[in-house]
């Protein structure tokens, strides 16, 4: 009984071991990633001269708003450029969906003008290139984004 007791100890002791290294190795990388995109938009951001109200990272994006001239900026960890999304002709944003059958293919915020024509589109969700386990998470932001955006457009 003691010897089960003594190789659990340490076997349990070389996985910690050996596992926290990789968790702490991860963790930083992510943190160094979205460092990289913040710094990333906040320059393009003083480039244009804008201010922005609002920046919030969505797994490997990030998408920043500037009220006062009604542009939008969104830039991706595999891009190397910022998007600029002029908004100053759009009227309404809506959350689109798209499924494959029974899952979910992708979550998108829609951009439309008066005629109710699509100007632009912001992908909130890409099926197999975000995490599944995050599609809530994506389509909560996206319908904040959306409330957010539509409470300025409308004006």
């Amino acid at each position: 009984m003691t010897h089960i007791l003594e190789n659990s100890l340490i076997a349990g002791g070389l996985v910690t071991l050996f596992s926290v290294p990789f968790y702490i190795i991860a963790k930083r990388s992510k943190q160094k990633q979205q460092k990289l995109l913040e710094d990333r938009l906040l320059r393009k951001a003083a480039d244009l001269s804008l201010e922005l109200t609002r920046y919030e990272t969505l797994s490997n994006k990030i998408i920043g708003w500037a009220k006062p001239s009604k542009i939008l900026l969104l830039t991706h960890v595999s891009q190397s450029e910022v998007e600029v999304y002029n908004l100053t002709k759009a009227v309404r944003t809506y959350v689109l969906k798209t499924m494959n059958g029974t899952s979910v293919r992708s979550i998108s915020l829609q951009i439309a003008d008066a005629q109710n024509r699509v100007l632009d589109t912001l992908p909130f969700y890409q099926q197999f290139q975000d995490n599944e386990m995050k599609l809530k998470q994506f389509e909560k932001q996206a319908k904040d984004w959306e409330t957010l955006l539509n409470s300025y457009l409308g004006r």
